[in-house]
Parts: C-alpha cells; sequence; structure tokens
C-alpha cells in the first residue's frame, strides 16, 4: 500500500532513499556544514533541507560510517534511516535541493569529521 506522504513525495520529484545500503548521511546545520564544505579538499554530494528555523545539509558518506560517528551536533543516519533526496537536477530552492550535485560522489568520512570539529 502506497500512503499519501509516498504519492506526494513522488509528485514533487522528491525520493525516500534508505540510508546504509550504498552510503551514510550525515546532517549538520547550514551554517557549520559551509564551513566544513570550505575545509574539505574533496567534497562530495550535498544535499539542503530547507525546511528548518535553519537550513539543514546532508553529506553523503561511505555506507558504514554512522556506526562509529560521534562528532557533536551532527546526526549520522545509517541502517534504519531514511534520507529525502531532491529531484537530480534541483540546484536551488524552493524545497530540498543539491548544494553540491550528486555526481560528486562520498565525501571520505575521515575528512568530514575532521572538516566538521574544525568548523565547531
Amino acid at each position: 500500500m502506497i500512503s499519501d506522504a509516498e504519492l506526494m513525495l513522488t509528485a514533487a520529484g522528491l525520493r525516500l532513499v534508505a540510508a546504509g545500503v550504498a552510503w551514510d548521511a550525515v546532517k549538520v546545520q547550514r551554517h557549520r556544514g559551509v564551513r566544513a564544505i570550505e575545509l574539505l579538499e574533496e567534497p562530495g554530494a550535498v544535499a539542503v533541507d530547507p525546511a528548518h528555523p535553519e537550513p539543514l545539509l546532508y553529506f553523503f558518506v561511505p555506507a558504514g560510517s554512522a556506526a562509529q560517528w560521534d562528532v557533536l551536533d551532527t546526526q549520522a543516519l545509517g541502517s534504519n534511516s531514511y534520507v529525502v533526496l531532491p529531484p537530480d537536477h534541483a540546484e536551488a530552492p524552493p524545497g530540498p535541493y543539491w548544494l553540491i550535485p550528486l555526481q560528486h560522489g562520498l565525501t571520505a568520512a575521515a575528512a568530514l569529521r575532521q572538516a566538521l570539529e574544525a568548523a565547531q
């Protein structure tokens, strides 16, 4: 059975995808995430969820990274978690969009950890 929420996601072009399979995600407030991007040599794909008092960024890291994640004021999403992905072409609001396009792949978890800690 498909719920109304799933229909709205499909109609809006958004996808609800399970984390912990091809990747894990790290959720962080936008201001800190943007500072971390500036510190990363090779940032991977980053999605923006603008629907909060402060927008949230989602960094995509290799699957399994969430199990050992413990960076203060961030949340790792791995197995048993889902992330709403913007349409591949969405690069600006309204709605979720890609700050760094999906084609950039994954961010190395150790590099992201170091950048987020430095951006604290």
